[in-house]
């Protein structure tokens, strides 16, 4: 528990400098509207398949895709959709043609997925408590996560929001943090930063930068699987780090929400 309750000490006392947000299913929620273009592609197409599986591999893959420039996803097409565990009877034109289907549905029903409950009043924690510079660095595009805060009036928020069309690297690169961090002197310790998201090239491109990781089991990845990454805090949501930061009295069940490191 010792590093765990070192990071939440630091977000007290104010010693974290920058805390950079994933988007996609880290503030917005996206699973359903992933879960639904995949069961309607699968309808339609007479597939069965393990559900659970199905969204986690197919949401790593549109992760990864929306920060592709669409020669680079013609190209590593083959490879990209091999993962997918049930399209392994499939040809590999049909797994293609599935795969455009569910990402243009995808798409689609992105568009009316909602901000995370809680999302609000974590922001306005750090703001309060920990009087940090708040980021977002996603392989969403700009303008899609723009559209949303807005909406939802949190882009006041945020120092700086860098989009899939900002980055110079994708996570899980550590180069995907530069366009956030330029403007610190390098004399900043890296464990001044943190980096909380969903997916595990999240939490992997915060090590590879050296940063501080929090895990959101809030997207198509659960517990287990980003516990594999061994992130400094792992929590089910944002409304669940909010309470933990509020509560210096309080020391959460570690097989619950912190993860404990050795």
């Amino acid at each position: 528990m010792e590093n765990n309750v070192q990071l939440l000490g630091q977000l007290r006392s104010q010693t974290i400098k920058a805390i950079i947000f994933d988007f996609d299913g880290t503030l917005l929620d996206m699973k359903d509207a992933m879960k639904n273009a995949i069961q309607e592609t699968f309808e339609a197409n007479r597939i069965e398949a393990d559900m659970d599986l199905t969204l986690q591999e197919i949401g790593a893959l549109v992760e990864t895709l929306q920060g592709y420039p669409l020669p680079k996803i013609i190209l590593n097409s083959y490879d990209l959709v091999k993962v997918i565990t049930a399209f392994q009877k499939l040809t590999f034109i049909k797994k293609i043609l599935i795969s455009t289907q569910i990402f243009s549905k995808y798409l689609e029903y992105a568009k009316e997925s909602f901000i995370f409950p809680g999302t609000e009043s974590l922001l306005k924690t750090l703001n309060k408590k920990c009087k940090c510079d708040l980021f977002i660095v996603s392989h969403s595009k700009k303008d899609n996560i723009l559209f949303h805060l807005e909406k939802n009036g949190l882009k006041k928020y945020f120092k700086g929001i860098f989009g899939t069309d900002d980055l110079p690297a994708l996570k899980p690169h550590p180069n995907a943090f530069e366009p956030a961090i330029k403007d610190y002197p390098i004399s900043i310790p890296r464990k001044q930063f943190v980096m909380i998201g969903d997916m595990p090239s999240d939490i992997e491109a915060g090590k590879e930068a050296e940063f501080k990781t929090i895990g959101i089991a809030s997207g198509v990845s659960n517990k287990e699987i980003l516990a594999r990454l061994n992130p400094d805090i792992l929590v089910g949501s944002l409304n669940e780090l909010d309470d933990l930061i509020k509560n210096e009295n309080a020391i959460s069940n570690p097989k619950e929400s912190l993860r404990v490191k050795s």
